[in-house]
């Protein structure tokens, strides 16, 4: 079975790991970035070569076989050590002192001010000690990034990923607080024995669907009238007075400076929000070295 499977390039075996973790073909076809016919013919490929069957497909939806279960084991182990070995030659052909080339960043949308700061000085570095290093900047929404760095259209993302994908590498650099806040003339202001049980059963919310406030944070509102997509808009519903909602605490510390925006307990109604990078298994010496001063300059 090694010497059949030894014959099968590593792309069929990450196209069969894909189909696993996306629960069938034509879930895997984005993060693979292959037709569905492409994928078909690996799977049937290796499904031929191993004289078994690796998974059921029909109307009764995605299953892996007993075989295909060891096979996905397999499969792991042997990715994992391909993606060692491929670090390992990658820090051999480049000279850790001199990076060059283009390092391809997708960044989300609506950084913390702390992370636009230490990007800022990152890029700074970059250039001024790196003259052949070139940037190049994307951005989107936190999923949109994770398929850009799977398909080696981008080489680090940096945002809040709700839910990571197994077949890429992540490390939080950043938490940002989150706060409930309302408009000072919103009742909640004045509400007396205000808890985060009343918080979350009185009043009128403002959802943000890009973020799982109520999974983080423990407050899960009854009383949802409005989804914001986007931080402006969740914003915009609390400074208009109609909602209360998580606001992202300095992109909210303006409003409250200048009184148009009131923090509802805050030492209780709190959480944070946690920003990562996420990189390919194998990153080469220039996003290791990025990585690693985005994370000096954020500690500095």
């Amino acid at each position: 079975m090694l010497h059949t499977l030894i014959k099968h390039d590593l792309k069929a075996l990450q196209a069969f790991v894909a189909i696993v973790e996306c629960q069938g073909i034509s879930a895997a076809q984005e993060r693979l970035n292959m037709s569905q016919s492409t994928i078909s013919t690996h799977l049937a490929h290796l499904e031929e070569s191993l004289g078994v069957s690796l998974c059921q497909r029909g109307r009764s939806g995605f299953a892996l076989t007993k075989a295909g279960h060891q096979l996905y084991d397999a499969c792991t182990l042997l990715l994992h050590a391909a993606a060692e070995f491929h670090r390992d030659v990658q820090n051999i052909k480049w000279h850790r002192s001199v990076l060059s080339g283009t390092l391809r960043l997708a960044l989300a949308e609506a950084l913390p001010e702390a992370l636009n700061q230490a990007l800022s000085r990152v890029i700074e570095t970059a250039y001024r000690r790196y003259p052949a290093l070139r940037l190049s900047f994307d951005g989107g929404a936190a999923e949109h990034i994770e398929t850009a760095v799977a398909n080696n259209q981008a080489d680090v993302g940096l945002a809040y990923f709700a839910q990571p994908q197994k077949n890429l590498h992540y490390q939080t650099v950043f938490n940002a607080r989150q706060n409930v806040y309302c408009h000072p003339d919103h009742p909640a202001r004045q509400a007396e024995n205000l808890s985060p049980v009343s918080l979350a059963e009185d009043y009128v919310w403002v959802k943000r669907g890009f973020v799982h406030d109520g999974h983080l944070s423990g407050i899960r509102p009854s009383q949802f009238t409005a989804t914001a997509h986007t931080a402006a808009g969740a914003r915009l519903c609390v400074l208009a007075g109609s909602h209360i909602g998580f606001l992202a605490e300095d992109d909210a510390a303006a409003a409250v400076a200048q009184g148009r925006l009131h923090a509802l307990l805050p030492q209780q109604a709190t959480y944070l929000l946690p920003y990562s990078t996420v990189t390919r298994a194998t990153p080469d010496p220039r996003v290791n070295w990025f990585v690693g001063q985005l994370g000096a300059a954020l500690l500095g």
